[in-house]
């Protein structure tokens, strides 16, 4: 083999590791990539980020993570892990001017009942102004607490 060609076949090489990682990197984190019901429903895909929060109750209403952090332009799924009845809301008096208008003018305020066990409510921090977003669970148990912090996007 000569030289040239040696240096061709590691030029190659480093393209396609270049390439593999960059292809990756543009499709984010696989963890936050949407399942197939958002994909279908929501026509999503690998580029968006779906940030997922499992809202149980009991004895009192909790959120699992309780805090999660995002950024502008991704989506938070909030999923029931139990058959009880639960609902979420912002907390409109906690939240900047900016936010407030931003979840009113999407009607993303407040989620329906969700009812049954894997009933979701999706909010997307489309043009959402990075902040605090604290809500308030309600349900069967003592009302539970969360929040969602956006921040600015890339």
């Amino acid at each position: 083999m000569t030289c040239i060609s040696q240096y061709m076949l590691v030029g190659r090489f480093s393209l396609t590791v270049f390439l593999a990682a960059w292809l990756a990197s543009c499709s984010g984190d696989p963890s936050f990539h949407p399942d197939n019901v958002l994909r279908l429903e929501l026509g999503l895909g690998d580029r968006d980020q779906v940030h997922r929060i499992v809202i149980r109750g009991g004895d009192r209403e909790h959120a699992e993570p309780s805090e999660t952090v995002v950024a502008s332009g991704s989506y938070v799924e909030f999923v029931t892990g139990d058959w009880l009845v639960h609902e979420i809301v912002f907390e409109l008096d906690s939240l900047s001017i900016a936010a407030r208008t931003f979840l009113e003018r999407t009607d993303q305020v407040a989620s329906p009942p969700l009812i049954t066990q894997d009933s979701r409510y999706v909010v997307h921090f489309s043009d959402g102004p990075p902040g605090r977003y604290p809500f308030l669970l309600e349900g069967s148990g003592a009302p539970g607490r969360g929040v969602v912090v956006v921040e600015a996007g890339p």
